[in-house]
Order: C-alpha cells, then sequence, then structure tokens
C-alpha cells in the first residue's frame, strides 16, 4: 500500500486512479463531516462533491510530509461553511445526521436508544456556534486531535480547546435543561 504523499505525487503526474486511492479511506468520514455541518444529506453531498474538486485543483498547494486527513477535512468544512454562506443558513446547522452510522448493531432496543440519543445531542447541538460546532464535531465526532482540528480550522490549539470547553459546557446546559434528570437522580 503505497503511502499518502507517494498517492499525492501520482496524481499530480497525471495518474486519476490513484486520486480515487488518495480519497477512499476518507470518503464515509467526508460525508458524515459535511452532514452534520449542514443538516442536510443533500447538501452534505454537494459539499463533498465541491471539497474533492478544490482538492483536485489544489493538490499541488499540499504540503508533502503534513497530515492529508487533516488538509482534507479543512476543505470539507471550509467547503460547508461556504455553501452555509451562500444560503445564509448558520442558524440549526446541525439539525438531525439523517440516517447516519449507527454503531449498534441489530438490537432494536438499543437502536432506538441511541436514535433517541442523537436526537436529543442534536438538538442540543443547535445552540452552538458555527466554529463550536465545528470543533465539537472533529473533536468528539470525528476523533481529532486537538492538534489535528487546529490545522483543519486554521486556528490555534488553545482556541480549539476553548471552543470545545464551550461547546461541551452550551450542550451540557442544554441537554439538562431540556432533559431534566429524573427526581430520582438527583437526591443521589
Amino acid at each position: 500500500m503505497k503511502n499518502e504523499d507517494e498517492l499525492v505525487e501520482e496524481v499530480l503526474r497525471g495518474d486519476d486512479d490513484s486520486f480515487e486511492n488518495l480519497l477512499c479511506p476518507y470518503r464515509q468520514g467526508m460525508l458524515s463531516m459535511a452532514c452534520r455541518m449542514s443538516g442536510d444529506w443533500e447538501e452534505a453531498k454537494e459539499i463533498c462533491q465541491e471539497a474533492v474538486i478544490k482538492v483536485f485543483k489544489h493538490l499541488h498547494k499540499f504540503k508533502k510530509g503534513k497530515s492529508f486527513k487533516s488538509w482534507l477535512y479543512s476543505i470539507v468544512v471550509n467547503s460547508a461553511y461556504d455553501l452555509l454562506r451562500r444560503k445564509k443558513r448558520y442558524q440549526g446547522l446541525i439539525e438531525g445526521q439523517k440516517s447516519l452510522m449507527l454503531s449498534s448493531g441489530s438490537d432494536p432496543e438499543k437502536l432506538l436508544i441511541d436514535k433517541e440519543a442523537k436526537a436529543k445531542i442534536d438538538f442540543c447541538l443547535q445552540s452552538l456556534s458555527p466554529k463550536e460546532k465545528a470543533v465539537f464535531l472533529l473533536r468528539d465526532g470525528e476523533g481529532f486531535s486537538v492538534k489535528e482540528a487546529s490545522e483543519v480550522l486554521g486556528c490555534s490549539s488553545m482556541s480549539v480547546r476553548t471552543h470545545l470547553s464551550r461547546a461541551r459546557q452550551k450542550i451540557r446546559e442544554q441537554f439538562e435543561k431540556i432533559y431534566p434528570a429524573p427526581e430520582s437522580e438527583v437526591k443521589a
């Protein structure tokens, strides 16, 4: 298996198959991130198409030795911001994650619980700013490190930590306000 730097070089030399091999491991993650950012499956596909075109057009700007994944996700996030700006839809960036990867297997009860939990969290995410949502989704949703998230968003690690802390606090407060713990749990 070729590493990403080798694949980038091959694409720059005109090998279209290498471009597919370069993007393939990230396709599902790109679509998931775009859907979470936009809240709409069709818009997510549009965001990903735009991002893939930008990656292809600007691949020569990718710095060899850097994380391709971080560079790619920064293009996806920026493409999402671009689309949302064009549509003037910063309100409710994430209204739902419309049939995205449930990792709960085939247990119907667990599926229902997971679906309900996701719906509650999605509702709470609506109170976040676009930057807080992006940081929260990259860090807690996609598993990016603070450093990787800062590279994707083009900000400092301290900024990522601050936005992440605010996002988690807002989600916690929103969740507790809307879904208070039962009386028996409060007294304990």
